[in-house]
Order: C-alpha cells, then sequence, then structure tokens
C-alpha cells in the first residue's frame, strides 16, 4: 500500500447509507443521532441498501475508500465543541479497546457459535469507532489510515461471520489476516493512549485544526508508517483492497489539465466567493483527480476534479452550522438544484437525516420506476444557511451507465412468497444492487416489521433467491443495518 497521503485522499466509500455494498456487507450505519435526529425512514420505504450512510460506505461508503465529508470545525474558543470532540475521542477509544478484545476472543475460540458472538460484537465495535473518528475536526489525511483500518476490521469481520453462518470453515489465510489486524488494533490502540495523554496534558483539538504535526494529528497519522504492514484483503467487501481495480464507468471525455481543473471547480463553486482558489495536488488511486481548494472568511472548500471529463467527485466545506433554519424539502431542492448544475439531472431523494444541525441526502437514480442503488451521491447541506457544504460522488461514477432494465421473471407476489411469513410486508419497490465487486442484480426489496425488528430482504427477482437481508438494529449511537 502506498503512503502517499495524496493517495489517502481519494480512498473513500463510507457509509453513511450504504456505498453500494455487496452482498457479503451485512452493515451499514444510518448514522442517526439519538434522540436529536429526526425520523428519516420515509413511508414509501428505506432500502436498507440506502438508509445508512456517513461511514462506512460502493462505502462505499467506501469509501472502500474512507474519505467522508469533514464535520463542522469549531473556533479555538468554543469550549462547548471542544468537550464534543473529546466525548468523541474517547468514545472512539472504548470502542477499539472492545475492538481488541473481541479481536482476541475471535482468535481463540473454536466454538463456531461463541466466534460469531464475538465477530457480531466487533462489528458493531467498528462502526461505532468509525462514527466518533468521523466526528474529530481533523483532515480527512489525517485520519485516512485510522479510518481505513477500523473500517477493515469491521468488515472482514462481516465477511467471517457471514462465511460461519453459511457452514464453512475458516482458512488458516483467514486467521492469518485476523492476527495481522489484531496487531494493526493494537497498534492503533496504543496511539489513542499517546493522544489521551496528551489531552490529560492540556493538547486541544482546536490545536489539531491549525497544526499538521500536533500531538493528536501525529498518533492518528501513526498507521501510515505501518500501512505497508496492512494484510491485502482480497474478499468480497466494500473495503476489500481489491475493490481499487474496478472499472470507472461514469467517466468519459479527455483528460483535463491542472489549470482546467482550477476553472472547473471555481465555476461550479462561483456562487460560493471563494478566495485563493489552487490546485494542491492530485490523487491516483481510485478515481484520479486533482485537488482544488479555496477559501471563503478564513473557511476552506476542498474537493477533487477528475483528470477524466473534469468532473466534481467529491468536495466538503469547513464551518459552522448553529441552528435548523430551513427544513428538510428546501435543503433536498438545494440538493437537486446542485446536482442540475453539475449537470446530473433527474436524480432522486430516497433517504435523508438530520444531525448536528446539517442534513444528509441520498441521491439515486431512477428508471423507469426502479431503483439504481449502485448510481449514488451522497450530499450534506448547512440546516443554517441552507448551502451545500459536501458531496460524495465516487459510487455514482464508478457504476452509473445506461442500463437496459429487464422484465423481471418473478412477479412481486411470487417473490413475495420467498419472505418469511413472520415478516408484515409494508413497502414492495424494483431496485438494483450491486452483486460482489462488479455485477448487479435486479431485486425486489421488501420492507417490513417482524416481533423483534424491521427488516430489509432482497429477493432476486430473476431467480427468486435471497440475495441479502438487513436488520435494523437501534443503539444509542445511531441505527445498524445487520
Amino acid at each position: 500500500m502506498k503512503n502517499d497521503k495524496n493517495d489517502a485522499l481519494n480512498n473513500s466509500e463510507n457509509g453513511e447509507k450504504r456505498n453500494t455494498p455487496s452482498v457479503k456487507k451485512q452493515t451499514e450505519t444510518a448514522f442517526r443521532s439519538v434522540p436529536e435526529q429526526e425520523n428519516s425512514r420515509r413511508k414509501n420505504g428505506v432500502g436498507g441498501y440506502l438508509a445508512a450512510i456517513i461511514t462506512l460506505g460502493i462505502a462505499t461508503l467506501i469509501l472502500a475508500s474512507v474519505l467522508t465529508f469533514n464535520l463542522v470545525m469549531p473556533t479555538e474558543s468554543d469550549v462547548t465543541l471542544e468537550s464534543s470532540y473529546k466525548k468523541s475521542f474517547y468514545e472512539v477509544m472504548a470502542e477499539v479497546d472492545n475492538m481488541d478484545l473481541n479481536l482476541s476472543k475471535s482468535l481463540n475460540s473454536k466454538d463456531t457459535i461463541a466466534m460469531q458472538g464475538y465477530l457480531l460484537d466487533l462489528a458493531v465495535n467498528s462502526e461505532l469507532a468509525e462514527n466518533g473518528i468521523q466526528q474529530l475536526p481533523l483532515k480527512d489525511e489525517n485520519k485516512f489510515y485510522t479510518s481505513k483500518l477500523i473500517n477493515q476490521i469491521g468488515d472482514y469481520a462481516k465477511y467471517i461471520l457471514k462465511k460461519l453462518g453459511g457452514g464453512e470453515n475458516i482458512s488458516e489465510t483467514e486467521y492469518s489476516n485476523l492476527r495481522e489486524l489484531y496487531s494493526l488494533n493494537l497498534s492503533l490502540k496504543n496511539s489513542l493512549q499517546n493522544v489521551a495523554k496528551g489531552i490529560e496534558n492540556g493538547v486541544s483539538f482546536a490545536d489539531a485544526i491549525e497544526s499538521d504535526n500536533g500531538t493528536i494529528v501525529t498518533n492518528l497519522s501513526e498507521l501510515e508508517n505501518l500501512s505497508t504492514e496492512f494484510p491485502e484483503l482480497i474478499y468480497d467487501g466494500p473495503f476489500s483492497d481489491g475493490k481499487d481495480v474496478r472499472e470507472i464507468r461514469g467517466l468519459s471525455g479527455g483528460e483535463i489539465t491542472e489549470a482546467e481543473a482550477v476553472d472547473i471547480f471555481s465555476a461550479i463553486f462561483s456562487e460560493y466567493h471563494l478566495n485563493n482558489v489552487i490546485c494542491v495536488g492530485k490523487t491516483q488511486t481510485g478515481i484520479p483527480s486533482f485537488s482544488v481548494q479555496g477559501e471563503r472568511d478564513g473557511d476552506v472548500l476542498y474537493g477533487q476534479i477528475s483528470v477524466t471529463g473534469g468532473k466534481l467527485i467529491m468536495f466538503s466545506f469547513s464551518g459552522s452550522c448553529n441552528a435548523v433554519n430551513y427544513e428538510s424539502s428546501a435543503a433536498e431542492k438545494k440538493c437537486g438544484k446542485f446536482l442540475e448544475n453539475l449537470g446530473i439531472p433527474d436524480m432522486k431523494a430516497v433517504w435523508y437525516t438530520r444531525a448536528n444541525n446539517l442534513y444528509t441526502f441520498n441521491f439515486v437514480s431512477e428508471k423507469e420506476n426502479v431503483i439504481l442503488y449502485p448510481d449514488m451521491i451522497k450530499i450534506r447541506v448547512c440546516a443554517e444557511t441552507c448551502e451545500v457544504i459536501g458531496m460524495e460522488a465516487t459510487s455514482y461514477y464508478y457504476n452509473h451507465v445506461e442500463r437496459d432494465i429487464e422484465t423481471p421473471a418473478l412477479s412481486a407476489a411470487a417473490a413475495r412468497e420467498k419472505v418469511s411469513d413472520g415478516i408484515n410486508v409494508e413497502t414492495t419497490r424494483l431496485c438494483v444492487v450491486p452483486f460482489g465487486n462488479s455485477s448487479e442484480r435486479l431485486c425486489y426489496e421488501f420492507s417490513g416489521e417482524s416481533e423483534d425488528g424491521l427488516y430489509y430482504v432482497y429477493i432476486d427477482a430473476a431467480s427468486g433467491k435471497q440475495i441479502q437481508m438487513f436488520k435494523v438494529i437501534e443503539s444509542t449511537e445511531g441505527t445498524l443495518l445487520m
């Protein structure tokens, strides 16, 4: 794995809802803050493939790359926000400790049932740790390797969990991968302890915002030095290292120059009144892009413009959002206009959530009333100003092509028969879902309540086989799909 921080910037497919998960992906995070966040599950049904977002991600999610939108950055004098950041940090520290414990238990257990329990806990620990990491006011490159490791551990736990649930045994190679991940997690645990010592001695996150070499940044970036030791995990999951070689299907046209990238960036954000717009680098992993940034009133807007075709792949804008002055409907309209200005019309908002005075929307393509989950764009809007402050379109540009929607071999009623009678189906719709690393399936999506919670079930519209099932699990930190 390369140590180049510019490479790190493009490796993210996180999840806030899902970034086109593969069929083996068993969990995504809905990023709902309880009780601050408003109910985001729509009456017409929110697909399990979209009901979770900001973390993981094709996390996509994925971020997997793990690049996510920067959350609101505080002023140095904001004691309340500083306390909030410290709270998030200590929650991350606790979850990494739990990851250490459950990894060690998994490696030392011969009981399959017990091991499945440890792996399930490990997956949840990973989700919660990643949520906490993304609450810290750090640059994406400073937390990239930390996020990558946390997400990779959680996703590999889900992969092994799926394998054990299918009656398969764990290979020696897979045990070896778990041991390597355990060792790397121990390094992360030690780094977090060093950060904690710094906090006890007066180091603040406000210092980390201004410095690239302080105690917090240095320790959270430490895994970069171990990156060559990361196990090459090639498996069917959103954080599989093999994902970086997939075809980029949604980009066309010739290559642009650095100067053209700056001009495109300036045109896209002309209404933001930015100053000092410059190109600050070029990423080569994932979607090759120019990294461009501008400033407004001391806040930085950072984005990536693709080398091929000159498209905006992602951007994030620092700054404070301190109130809720706009309803979600106004924010959704603002997102739609923003996408149209990018030349991406007719996108459908299928899910949204609000937390920390920010709206997060998932937009996907729709054709002939069929939801196209692989074509996803995630957008953030400040609820105080109704300004679009973040976007991540990696999944969209990897997957967007003109599709011929096939006629389902099964009727909705016939597919419904494949769903357990214990689930009271409330919504049904056709959708295209990702299947493995490079293929897709037309499925019926059924959502409904059972005695023990809400489920999303995906039935292949051709074969009638169950492609995936998710259960909604509520926690104090948010909503997980397992």
